[in-house]
C-alpha cells in the first residue's frame, strides 16, 4: 500500500463551524444526564482494602489491579504515595496517575513489577486514548510499560528503572518503554535510568518486536511524538529506537524531538531490519545524544528490499560517541552514520547538527543526495567532518521536493563546488521528489531549456541560468 498516502488519509483534520457549535449547544444533555455520564474517578491507596473498598478517597482499593477492573472507559484512577508490587493490563481508556492531592509523584509512587514481565501493559483499540502519568515503574523482566495497537496514549512525567534486566530472548525490541502498532502517541518528560534499553518505537505484524511471539493486529507506527525524555546507562539495547520489522507496514512520520541519551549502546536509531520493510518520513530534531558505545545518531537500512527514505536529523548535539563495528571503513568515534548495507538510504536531510569529540563527526555510506550538509557545525575535536567528503555529498541545501508539472524534470541547481566550469543538475521525479544531484558542464544551449533552484528557491518556468561566479 501506498503508506504516506494511508497516513494522510487517516490524519486528514475536518474544521467545526459555528453552525455545528450552535447545534450542539442545543442539545446539550441535561445536568442529571451529564452528571450520570461523567467518568468517575477512583482511589487507590496501600492503606485500602480490595473487600471493604470502594474506591473512593475515603475508601480507596487496595492495588491498582482492582480499581482497572472496576474501572469503566474514561476512568481516572488516583494513586496514593506507597509502592505497590503487582503488574497491570489495561484493555479500556484509562488515565492513571499519582495523587497530586497527596504530594504524589513519580517519586514516592512505585509501581514494583518483580517477578512479571511487563509493569504495564496497555493493550488493543478499546484502550486508544489511556494516559500514564507520574508513577515509577520498576524491576520488570521486560518492558517498563508496553503499547501494542493503542493510539493516542499518553506516557508523561514517569519514572522507568532496573527494568527488562532478565530479558525474554525471543523479543526483538525490549524497552522500558516500547510501543508497537501505534499512532499518535506521546512518550514526554519521562526518565529512564539503569534499564535494559531505552524507549523503542516499531510497527506490527508477522513479527511483533516487542512481545515474544507473534500478536497482535498487523498496523504502522506513524504520528508519534517521543519528546523531552532522558535516557542513561542502558545494559542490553538502544535509547531510542524507530525500527520496521514488517512489509506493508513500516515506522512512518514519526518525531523524536528533544531528548537526552547517554550511556546507551547507540542513541537515537531510526532503521528497516526486515526485508521489504519502510522507515520513512521520521524526524530527528534537537536530541543530545552523547558518550554512547555506537554512533550518537544511526540511520539504517539493513535487509534487501528496504525503503529508508524522506528522513531527518536535524540540529542535534552530538559528542564523544563511538564506531559502528558493523560498518568495517568506520574506524572511530562516530556523530551520525547513514548507511544502507543493500538499499540504499535516501532523501536524508542532515542539517544544523553540533558535533564534537568525534573522529568522523558524519559517515555515509550508500546515502545518496543526502541533503544540507554543509549547514552542520564541526567542532576541532571532530577529526573529518564529512566522509566521504566529494563535491556531491557536500552540494548546498535543495528542496526535496518541488512542482515538476508531473513528468520527470532537471534544475539548475547551482555552481558545483570546486570544478570551474561545471553546475549542478537537480533531477526530480514526476511526483516532485529529489531523485539525484549531479555535474554538468555549463551550457547555455541546455539552460535554455530547463529551470533553476538558485539557492534552494525554486524560480518557475522561464528557463534562468546560474553565473559562474
Amino acid at each position: 500500500m501506498n503508506l504516506r498516502s494511508d497516513f494522510t488519509r487517516r490524519t486528514a483534520l475536518f474544521g467545526i463551524g459555528s453552525a455545528a457549535t450552535l447545534f450542539a449547544l442545543a442539545t446539550l444533555p441535561t445536568l442529571s444526564a451529564m452528571a450520570a455520564s461523567t467518568p468517575a474517578t477512583m482511589y487507590v491507596s496501600t492503606t485500602g482494602s480490595n473487600t471493604s473498598g470502594t474506591g473512593t478517597a475515603n475508601a480507596p482499593y487496595a492495588t491498582i489491579s482492582q480499581a482497572l477492573k472496576m474501572a469503566s472507559p474514561g476512568t481516572t484512577i488516583m494513586v496514593e504515595p506507597g509502592t505497590y508490587n503487582e503488574t497491570l493490563n489495561v484493555t479500556e481508556q484509562v488515565t492513571l496517575e499519582s495523587d497530586p492531592a497527596l504530594s504524589g509523584s513519580a517519586a514516592n509512587t512505585i509501581l514494583n513489577a518483580a517477578g512479571y514481565s511487563n509493569g504495564i501493559a496497555i493493550m488493543g483499540a478499546n484502550a486508544s486514548g489511556t494516559v500514564i502519568k507520574g508513577l515509577t515503574i520498576e524491576n520488570s523482566n521486560n518492558e517498563g510499560i508496553f503499547v501494542q495497537n493503542s493510539n493516542n496514549v499518553s506516557i508523561l512525567n514517569n519514572i522507568v528503572t532496573k527494568t527488562g534486566l532478565t530479558p525474554n530472548s525471543k523479543i526483538n525490541e525490549d524497552k522500558g518503554i516500547e510501543l508497537i502498532g501505534t499512532a499518535h502517541g506521546l512518550v514526554a518528560n519521562n526518565t529512564l535510568t539503569d534499564n535494559g534499553g531505552g524507549i523503542g518505537l516499531a510497527d506490527n505484524g508477522a513479527i511483533n518486536p516487542g512481545a515474544p511471539a507473534p500478536a497482535g493486529t498487523a498496523a504502522p507506527s506513524f504520528a508519534n511524538v517521543l519528546r523531552n525524555n532522558t535516557i542513561s546507562i542502558n545494559k542490553h539495547a538502544c535509547g531510542i529506537v524507530v525500527a520496521a520489522y514488517n512489509p506493508g507496514e513500516g515506522v512512518i512520520d514519526n518525531t523524536v524531538v528533544g531528548n537526552n541519551v547517554s550511556l546507551s549502546p547507540a542513541g537515537i536509531v531510526v532503521a528497516a531490519d526486515v526485508p521489504g520493510t519502510t522507515a520513512q518520513g521520521n524526524s530527528v530534531i534537537d536530541n543530545t545524544s552523547s558518550n554512547n558505545f555506537l554512533p550518537g545518531i544511526i540511520l539504517h537500512s539493513n535487509t534487501p528490499g528496504d525503503v529508508v527514505t524522506n528522513n531527518s536529523i536535524i540540529g542535534n548535539t552530538l559528542s564523544g560517541n563511538k564506531a559502528d563495528p558493523e560498518v568495517k571503513a568506520d574506524a572511530g568515534p562516530t556523530g551520525i552514520i547513514a548507511i544502507g548495507a543493500v538499499d540504499p538510504v535516501t532523501h536524508t536531510l542532515i542539517a544544523g547538527n553540533m558535533i564534537s569529540n568525534e573522529t568522523y563527526g558524519i559517515y555515509l555510506a550508500n546515502s545518496p543526495g543526502v541533503l544540507g550538509l554543509t549547514g552542520n557545525q564541526f567542532a576541532s575535536t571532530v577529526q573529518i567532518p564529512i566522509t566521504p567528503s566529494t563535491p556531491q555529498t557536500i552540494f548546498p541545501l535543495l528542496p526535496m521536493q518541488v512542482n515538476t508539472g508531473h513528468h520527470v524534470a532537471y534544475f539548475y541547481a547551482g555552481v558545483w563546488p570546486g570544478k570551474a566550469g561545471m553546475v549542478a543538475i537537480a533531477k526530480y521525479s514526476a511526483n516532485g521528489q529529489l531523485i539525484s544531484v549531479y555535474s554538468q558542464p555549463y551550457s547555455s544551449t541546455l539552460s535554455s531549456h530547463i529551470g533553476s533552484m538558485a539557492d534552494g528557491t525554486y524560480l518557475g518556468a522561464g528557463h534562468y541560468t546560474i553565473p559562474l561566479s
